[in-house]
């Protein structure tokens, strides 16, 4: 999930409440380098990218760390209730 805030770009990671904050401009860079949006890259993937880019993550406010953990939740419960498979978890 990609959230914008400000100048920055925030990305959760998929059924956890883990965050990524971006430059835009990184993030253009990064997608454009890899061929791949960062939404679709697993975690492990993302952190090699930004490492072989020279790319720093910038530090999550207290606010968008409350944001995190708000949206990947509501995301999780989501995913239960559009897919009532409760295998996959």
């Amino acid at each position: 999930m990609r959230i914008g805030v400000g100048a920055s770009i925030l990305y959760l990671t998929a059924g956890t409440h883990n965050a990524v904050k971006l430059r835009r401009e990184d993030v253009e860079k990064l997608e454009t380098d890899k061929r791949k949006l960062v939404e679709e890259m697993e975690e492990e993937e993302l952190y090699q990218a930004l490492n072989s880019l020279s790319m720093e993550m910038i530090p999550l406010t207290e606010d968008e760390k409350l944001i995190a953990t708000l949206a990947s939740k509501y995301v999780l419960a989501g995913f239960f209730l559009l897919t009532n498979d409760e295998s996959t978890f």
